[in-house]
């Protein structure tokens, strides 16, 4: 069946075409649920099915279903058949009509789920005889397009199957994520970032950007191309604590906002909520939240990696081939995942070489040098506080060697002091931030160590 972009001509037919797939279903429901009760169907009810049934038709042939074409090749499209279209919609009419939701379930109250099953498709569909049940049959197996596309799936076992859209179909035809709710496990992050505030190598940055760009077209890729269908990106972010990792991964989330010109979410991987104990519950727990992704604009960001992957080591008792088989089934997961991946570590040699296969992007984060540094305290520091003229931000980024996220903290606690002192930020107030950033560590900390600020420390002691 072709299914091809709609030309202008009949562009106002098809900003309705999926309002009469509903109508359509809609009455189906209402004849289904007058079978049940026996109640009487309005005189002119055939009439207009027969009517709606007929533009149902028209709208598809015009490209009704063409959204399908942005993430499915044309092989698949063009095996497509009616009765698959029909399929789709019922899958379908749940989460595009809530309102259908209860309305299935009380049709089908042996189920107790929206999501319709194999009998009601048959009585809905008014397929009766072996022949058509077995084509039926025939276009949910798991090679058929639909369900080997992931626009379909089927769910439960024989006789109580049922028909759940995947989230492909859903992005395709509904434009929007599969699910509202927060994945279990995962916590959103509202932070976003700015290319302009991202101070990093020109490699570095020009991998970020890669990984931006395999994110807007890996479904093109497949539609205009014909490539296999592309996964991830799964990313590694290697380098110490503090040189931009984490901010990084905003700065992507906001970024394919903008190219895609929809929001796209940032989840945090809460280790609390996913590692467990009991043998199977980590891969379980894993296991959920990737599904509860799939077909989402969301990026999915774990930090501290080398812990929750670390090497495979000798099989010496039980727990050591459960902790074994653990990471093999995390490795295993992560690339079957479409959505994109970011995993951090500060630690890159800990990482099982194994999962550094895996990655389609591995990116190095290094140390900021004087001039990166300078670079931070202009980005970092409040872009409305006053500066006092002798504040010259070449010579602080020289002065004392520190990470991006030290500078960040550095930066907050000199505004503070500054705001609640004079109003202006000056070398003692960047002095004392900088001082109290170092003695975080129980290393006995020298004035020397920050050159010549160290003469402006005294003046806030």
């Amino acid at each position: 069946m072709n299914i091809e972009a709609p030309t202008p001509a009949t562009a106002e037919l098809l900003s309705s075409a999926m309002d009469l797939e509903w109508a359509r279903l809609h009455d189906m429901l209402s004849l289904a649920e007058a079978m049940r009760t026996g109640a009487a169907l309005d005189d002119d009810f055939a009439d207009r099915f027969a009517a709606l049934s007929t533009s149902v038709s028209e709208t598809r042939a015009a490209g009704s279903w063409q959204g399908l074409s942005a993430m499915i090749s044309g092989d698949v499209l063009e095996q497509l058949t009616p009765q698959d279209l029909d399929l789709m919609a019922l899958a379908l009419a749940p989460v595009a009509r809530p309102a259908f939701a209860p309305r299935i379930q009380s049709l089908q109250p042996q189920l107790g789920t929206p999501w319709p099953g194999l009998a009601f498709v048959q009585e809905l569909l008014m397929l009766e005889t072996s022949d058509e049940i077995a084509a039926l049959i025939a276009r949910l197996t798991p090679t058929s397009p639909l369900v080997a596309s992931g626009l379909l799936k089927i769910e439960g076992t024989t006789p109580s199957q049922t028909l759940r859209p995947g989230p492909v179909l859903i992005r395709a035809m509904l434009d929007r994520d599969p699910e509202l709710s927060p994945p279990p496990g995962a916590s959103l992050s509202t932070l976003r970032g700015a290319w302009d505030q991202l101070v990093l190598p020109a490699p570095t940055l020009r991998q970020l950007r890669e990984f931006g760009a395999w994110v807007e077209h890996r479904h093109a890729m497949t539609r205009d191309w014909g490539a296999r269908a592309v996964h991830g990106p799964l990313a590694l972010f290697s380098g110490a604590s503090g040189t931009g990792k984490s901010f990084a991964a905003t700065v992507l989330a906001t970024e394919l906002g903008e190219r895609t010109g929809e929001p796209w979410a940032l989840y945090s991987l809460d280790l609390g909520r996913i590692m467990s104990k009991y043998v199977g519950e980590t891969e379980k727990n894993l296991n959920a939240l990737l599904d509860s992704l799939e077909g989402r604009n969301a990026i999915l960001q774990i930090d501290e990696a080398d812990g929750l992957l670390g090497k495979r080591g000798e099989v010496s008792d039980a727990r050591d081939r459960y902790a074994n088989l653990e990471v093999s089934h995390m490795l295993a997961r992560f690339e079957r995942h479409s959505g994109p991946v970011i995993l951090t570590t500060n630690l890159r040699a800990n990482v099982d070489p194994a999962f550094l296969r895996r990655f389609q992007l591995v990116v190095d984060f290094p140390t900021p040098d004087d001039a990166a540094r300078a670079a931070l305290w202009k980005v970092l520091l409040p872009p409305k506080a006053p500066l006092a003229t002798r504040v010259k931000l070449d010579s602080l980024g020289a002065a004392v060697r520190l990470s991006g996220g030290s500078i960040a903290n550095a930066a907050t606690y000199a505004a503070v002091l500054a705001y609640a002192d004079t109003g202006t930020i000056d070398l003692p107030h960047i002095a004392r931030a900088i001082w109290a950033e170092l003695t975080k560590d129980t290393r006995q900390v020298r004035p020397s160590e920050i050159g010549y600020l160290a003469d402006y420390l005294k003046v806030t002691t």
